[in-house]
């Protein structure tokens, strides 16, 4: 399987990150010999926390990817470990584009947990049409548990 441009590049970054903190480790220790003043600790560890910061938003961004990937996928299974997903970790990934994807698993999905899931995935979306859309179409809903859970998950976003 050939590599994309986006995967390479993505090895190259975690590559150079992870010169950049052996060398800061290295630095701040041995090779330089002890560092002296709190100016430089401060700055070695300001360099580290942004190293680990920027490390972490790059893992969430290649697991937003793959959840959006799994969210369109056609194998119930995995979409439905997707949403579970969204959910728990909605406040850090970006999954945004997949939102049609779970929208037609609420419209269309006779099973009502499955149903009541995928609204709840999609208040965790950070879909401001999304959540329009469940505010029109909540009046219209036939199930009372299903309606019940669009009225919780707008409470929730007109408290945010």
């Amino acid at each position: 399987m050939a590599r994309t441009w986006e995967g390479q590049a993505m090895n190259k970054f975690f590559s150079l990150l992870l010169v950049a903190i052996l060398t800061v480790g290295i630095v701040g220790t041995s090779v330089a010999g002890p560092v002296k003043s709190s100016d430089e600790k401060a700055a070695i560890e300001a360099l580290e926390a942004s190293a680990a910061k920027a490390l972490s938003q790059v893992e969430w961004a290649k697991f937003s990817d793959k959840l959006v990937d799994a969210l369109s996928s056609s194998h119930d299974g995995l979409q439905q470990a997707a949403m579970r997903l969204v959910i728990r970790y909605g406040k850090n990934v970006e999954v945004e584009e997949a939102v049609f994807d779970v929208m037609r698993v609420y419209r269309d999905e006779d099973n009502e947990n499955l149903r009541r899931m995928a609204v709840v995935t999609l208040s965790n979306m950070k879909s401001d049409w999304a959540i329009k859309f469940l505010e029109r179409s909540e009046r219209f809903e036939k199930s009372d548990a299903v309606q019940q859970t669009i009225r919780a998950v707008l409470a929730e976003a007109s408290v945010a």
